[in-house]
Order: C-alpha cells, then structure tokens, then sequence
C-alpha cells in the first residue's frame, strides 16, 4: 500500500531539469543543456520509501551527434542511447563511471523534464546496459589476450579496428555474440591450439530492418576480412584463433536456445583513460 512517501513522477530514465542538476551538484553551475543527468534507479526503488531505499542513483552524461558504437549498450562503461522529443530524436552518451546518489527527498522536491523521454525500448536497452556493469560474460584469458595482441599493418588496433566497423553501423546493430568453442572454457597454448570462433551480428529488426540487415552484412564481411589478416597468414593455416563463420541476424530471428548459447562481446578494450569524460561533474 502507498505511503506518503512514495512519489510517482519519478521513473527510471527520467531527466533531471538542468537547473535542478545544478542545485543538486550533479552538474556544474558552467554547463549548459547539452548536458543531462538521468535516473537509474528502478521504478521499484524509487517507490520505496524512504526509510528502505533513502538515495536515488542518477547517471551524467552528455549530448552527441548520432548514435555510435556504444549504441544497444555493447559496452558497459559507456551507452549511446536515444531519447525521444517533439523535436525529433535526440542522442545521449552516458557513462558508468558518472553514477551519483542524491538523497531522494531533494529529487522529490523537483519534477523530472517532460519535453524529453525514452519510448519502451530505450528504458530496455538503459536497463539491461545499467546490469552489464555487473553481469557480463566472461571469455578466457588467453582467448582476450590474442584478440589485444593481434598484429596488424598500421597503426591502429586489431580491437579498434572492431571498434570502428561496429561504430559504422551502431544505430542497426544491437551486439556481437561469440560461440567460443561451443561454449567450453579453455586456455589453449600456443598459436597452433586454436580457438574455434563463430560470431554472429545481431541487428534490430524494429527500424528499418532492411538498411539494417545491409549494414549487418557489410559488418559480417567486414569482421571476416579482419580476422582473417589477423589470424590467417597466407603461408600457413589459422593461427591463435580461426573464425569459423560470421553471420548476420535479425533479433527477430535468433531463437531463445541460441541466444542462451551465444556469449555477448563486449567492447571493453575501451578505455576512458585514452577517452576521458568531459568535466561535466562537480567534485
């Protein structure tokens, strides 16, 4: 039964107003509205009472040009997402590490924005991105040391080169899902115990499903040809890993009992240190 001190204006993905984040520290007094902060809390906690769940977790972030890479929460330090307005879509990078609690009764005392909001899928993707932090697959060791250390002409990295092809078709493709050995765990040794890697491309079927297979399957081509210069030396057979197959899907395709087998690859190669946030937080 409700209590007074539930409040119901409040949800899950709700904008701070930007003088409110300012009053409440969670933005410094110099930045302007391309600046949010947003709930993370769930629902749940939020109408807890005080006395059980006393804080509200919000999420700083900033706006950006287009969806990227990070885009369907393939990272879990840093999320790409799309709010909705009158105005027409507007794109958001949040990052893990900007989380901040406020005490719930001075969020309470204000209203959250009405002129921006996240429509179903957004409140999805935010929530299964806000549990990546803690739930995210693990691959061996020496599978993620081979993928780091893969050598490459030029000067840019086997990982960044995922990076980019993944950054090319973030607002279609959803994630990369790994079958790793059918699943098996194992540290192979040496460049001769390869690792049998099948990938495939999950992409959203809800926009424009066939910009999205064609983007897909640019990106499947793609991934092929960066392992196989990465992994298939031309005088030899594959080496450190061999990539069986790199297949494009529909999430309307996949079925349940494949995507319980298939792993998320995350793109945690990352690093907010070569990529710092901007100094949108007060100390």
């Amino acid at each position: 039964m409700a209590d007074n001190d539930r409040q119901f204006s409040w949800r899950q993905g709700n904008v701070v107003t930007l003088e409110a984040a300012k009053a409440l520290n969670l933005l410094a007094p110099e930045c302007d509205d391309q600046y949010f902060a947003v709930v993370a809390s769930h629902d749940c906690d939020l109408s807890a009472s005080q006395d059980k769940e006393p804080c509200v977790e919000v999420v700083v972030g900033k706006r950006i040009d287009k969806l990227g890479g990070d885009s369907f929460g393939k990272t879990a330090r840093r999320l790409h997402i799309e709010y909705q307005s009158e105005a027409g879509p507007v794109a958001i990078e949040l990052l893990a590490t900007s989380k901040r609690p406020v005490a719930k009764h001075e969020l309470f005392s204000t209203q959250p924005r009405h002129d921006i909001w996240l429509d179903g899928q957004g409140i999805g993707i935010l929530q299964r991105w806000l549990a990546s932090r803690y739930h995210r697959a693990a691959f061996p060791e020496a599978f993620e040391d081979r993928l780091r250390n893969a050598n490459l002409p030029g000067k840019r990295t086997f990982l960044k080169r995922i990076e980019s092809v993944l950054a090319d078709g973030g607002d279609h493709i959803r994630a990369l899902l790994f079958d790793l050995d059918e699943g098996k765990d194992v540290e192979r040794d040496g460049p001769d115990d390869v690792y049998q890697l099948g990938i495939v491309v999950l992409y959203d079927s809800l926009r424009d499903e066939p910009a999205a297979a064609q983007v897909a399957g640019e990106a499947a081509e793609a991934l092929e040809e960066l392992f196989e210069a990465a992994f298939h030396p031309k005088d030899s057979g594959w080496k450190n890993i061999c990539l069986m197959y790199c297949d494009p899907i529909s999430d309307s395709a996949i079925t349940v009992a494949q995507r319980e087998m298939l792993k998320q690859w995350r793109l945690e190669h990352m690093s907010l240190q070569e990529d710092p946030p901007q100094p949108m937080i007060t100390p």
